[in-house]
């Protein structure tokens, strides 16, 4: 029996030492650095972004190709019901079949400009999708610092909500202990403990955002949102710095370095292109020929067979799109309104990036603003609940005193949290708004 028990109880030890690292999972330490690298790998977007630029270059090369010849060859062997009659070699034969052979180069000398506009317009549109890959890097970096800041923003609130948990109960316990003693009334004792009962609230908040603010830089990263994750913060006390710039000159970089207003520039480089695309059916097409070519009755057995009957052709070909049925008008005039509609995208584009420097502008001047002030009311916050709590102790205040200047105190420490995050938030959009967001 005992034996029966020592094995059950090994195997039991055994199983579960092996459980141990299948329902473990190994907490990852990430850096800021470490969360811009993940997502830009596992980003769909970027994934999509760059299929499309590759595709966009092929297009591009394929109208470089339009300059240059092409060559083709042809091949064949056919049969008919009826005999060929033809002179071979001073000879009269009949066959019913026929072979052939035959390369031919093609160079377009002048195409209307077609092929130029059609160069212009798939290199603008190469460059727009190498600008948008860019750009949606960008966008995708913004969201991760936002991300990653606001995990550690909702830590460090966490411990304020602790904080102020540890302190409510430190007064609960001696409130209780004067009341004992007499010193204090039953009534109070209650107060303390609704205080403490609202500061557990918090707390809980406080640990349900924290797990909410990880999941959604988990998602941002393209990881398994329930995979548990530390983060490295930034070092070093926070730096903040006013603004030196001329908006004017601010604009003027913006509208220099950001890659969405690019794009809409290179889209009116290609409307432009696509207008003499639509005119060059109006032109004349010139074309070279050269071609070599074979046929006989019978397959080759010799040099000899080969050059008694192939030849050379060289010409030229000149095309001339007389009537199309107005397809012809119709495609410039549309190619004019895609001009008119690129030319209001362009001027949006403009004013959008003046807006977003503004906006961002504006956000970082509020930002520091905020950062003085609540850095000068958590000082007298601290101070005025150290004097309200002594007022307490020595029977010259209230509890109700003590607990407005906790709760104030609370608040100020939060409110200083907010705007030291706040200004991170401002300066990362200030950088996409700049076009200057960078990894």
């Amino acid at each position: 029996m005992k034996r029966s028990t020592l094995i059950l109880f090994v195997t039991i030890l055994f199983v579960m030492n092996l459980n141990v690292p299948i329902f473990s999972q190994e907490v990852k330490k990430l850096t800021l650095d470490d969360c811009i690298q993940i997502a830009l790998k596992n980003n769909t977007t970027i994934v999509s972004a760059k299929s499309s630029a590759t595709m966009a270059a092929a297009d591009f090369k394929s109208a470089r190709g339009n300059f240059l010849p092409s060559v083709n060859g042809y091949s064949g062997w056919s049969m008919r019901d009826s005999e060929w009659n033809t002179i071979r070699f001073d000879q009269f034969v009949s066959s019913k079949e026929s072979y052939y052979y035959q390369v031919e180069l093609n160079q377009p000398i002048f195409t209307g400009f077609g092929n130029y506009a059609s160069y212009v317009m798939n290199k603008a549109a190469r460059d727009n999708s190498r600008f948008t890959l860019k750009w949606t890097q960008q966008t995708v970096i913004l969201d991760v610092k936002f991300k990653y800041y606001n995990v550690l923003k909702q830590q460090q609130l966490l411990k304020v909500a602790e904080e102020a948990l540890n302190t409510s109960q430190e007064e609960l316990n001696r409130i209780q202990e004067m009341e004992k003693i007499g010193s204090t009334s039953r009534a109070e004792v209650y107060q303390q403990k609704v205080r403490m009962g609202q500061d557990k609230l918090a707390l809980v908040d406080a640990r349900n955002n924290v797990v909410k603010a990880k999941t959604e830089l988990n998602y941002t990263l393209g990881i398994e949102i329930t995979t548990p994750i530390e983060l490295v913060a930034e070092s070093g006390e926070i730096t903040a710095k006013a603004l030196k710039k001329n908006f004017d000159e601010a604009v003027h970089r913006a509208l220099n370095d950001r890659l969405d207003y690019k794009v809409a520039q290179n889209n009116m480089k290609s409307a432009r292109a696509n207008v003499k695309y639509s005119r060059s059916t109006y032109y004349p097409n010139l074309a070279a020929f050269g071609r070599y070519s074979w046929w006989d009755v019978q397959f080759p057995q010799s040099k000899k067979d080969i050059d008694e009957f192939d030849s050379f052709t060289f010409g030229l070909n000149l095309s001339i799109n007389i009537f199309n049925g107005l397809k012809n008008s119709a495609g410039v005039q549309k190619a004019k309104a895609g001009v008119i509609s690129a030319e209001a995208d362009l001027e949006q584009a403009k004013r959008r990036v003046t807006l977003d420097v503004k906006i961002a502008e504006l956000e970082i001047e509020k930002a520091l603003e905020n950062l003085e002030v609540t850095k000068e009311n958590v000082v007298s916050a601290e101070e005025d609940f150290r004097l309200a709590s002594e007022r307490y102790r020595i029977g010259a205040g209230t509890l109700i005193e003590q607990l407005i200047a906790q709760s104030s105190l609370t608040r100020a420490k939060v409110n200083r949290i907010q705007a030291i995050y706040d200004y991170k938030y401002a300066v990362t959009a200030l950088d996409l708004a700049m076009g200057q967001l960078t990894w």
